[in-house]
């Protein structure tokens, strides 16, 4: 490496929380002393994969090399979809403390973002989180930050609901993991469930242990959300669905089918028991 120092681009991988990968193969390229160097980095997830490089530049004065950024490919589990971005690392110290720059994507929180789950930055106060449908010109996807301006205050948001260790699911969340954590029923016994910021809602949306949405209803009556939040999340509902039933547009007559509006009571019934199905499976959806 020519007087460079392993030490100074291992924390860079320590910064990230990938220390293992920095490994034997990565300090050897690093020994030939090449001016730029790849290095491929694969792991595995509960809910699916990451395929990195990692893109790393030797100084011209010092000889070290710096982690100037990584592309990943990450793919959900029984999903053929791949999301491919690449995170651009500031080693800059912050200028408020002697802190690294807080901007920086960790690994998890990169491979939870191409994922579509919200992460947090720290340094701004911000959530952001990625736009699968929008495209930048440098080929990464657009993202959506939402500040602390727009009211979501996890603690106060994890505070309405019967977690029972807060502290560590605040962290984890704002990691952008999906999280499984222990919620206390009504009976007094333990439920271990998912749960992710609901941002938009000022909630969590919680997943049963098959990761499938709990139904806002059963929240509020196992007693894992607040009366309180649960009544206004369940006025929020009414209000969208009835905006939404509002905003179709009626049938004109020169739509109608052929033949009048006549119908036999017997279809009439069985179309009237559809329509009622329906409104039930709106009721039962969970909080957004």
């Amino acid at each position: 490496m020519e007087g460079g120092d392993n030490n100074f681009t291992e924390k860079h991988f320590m910064l990230i929380g990938v220390k293992d990968a920095f490994d034997a193969d990565l300090v050897n390229k690093m020994k030939d002393g090449p001016a730029v160097i790849e290095h491929s980095y694969k792991k595995q997830y509960e809910d699916g994969k990451s395929d990195t490089v990692f893109h790393l530049r030797k100084s011209a004065t010092s000889g070290d090399y710096f982690l100037n950024k990584y592309t990943m490919s990450a793919q959900k589990d029984g999903s053929g979809e791949v999301r491919t971005q690449t995170f651009y690392l500031n080693h800059k110290k912050d200028d408020n403390s002697s802190e690294k720059a807080k901007e920086n994507f960790t690994y998890k929180m990169a491979y939870n973002f191409l994922q579509g789950r919200p992460v947090h930055h720290a340094k701004t106060d911000a959530w952001e989180r990625i736009k699968p449908k929008e495209k930048l010109e440098n080929g990464n996807y657009a993202s959506e930050r939402i500040d602390k301006s727009y009211g979501y205050n996890l603690p106060k948001v994890i505070d309405e609901y019967s977690v029972v260790y807060k502290n560590a699911l605040k962290e984890s969340l704002e990691r952008g993991n999906l999280q499984k954590e222990k919620f206390l029923n009504k009976d007094g016994q333990h439920e271990e469930l998912y749960a992710t910021p609901g941002l938009r809602s000022g909630s969590l949306i919680l997943f049963d242990e098959d990761k499938k949405i709990i139904p806002l209803q059963t929240q509020i009556d196992k007693g894992f959300i607040s009366e309180e939040l649960g009544q206004k999340l369940m006025e929020r509902q009414k209000e969208q669905q009835k905006v939404t039933a509002d905003s179709k547009p009626s049938m004109k007559e020169s739509e109608k089918p052929e033949g009048g509006t006549k119908k036999t009571a017997k279809k009439s019934q069985q179309e009237e028991n559809g329509e009622k199905k329906s409104k039930a499976r709106k009721h039962k959806q969970g909080a957004g």
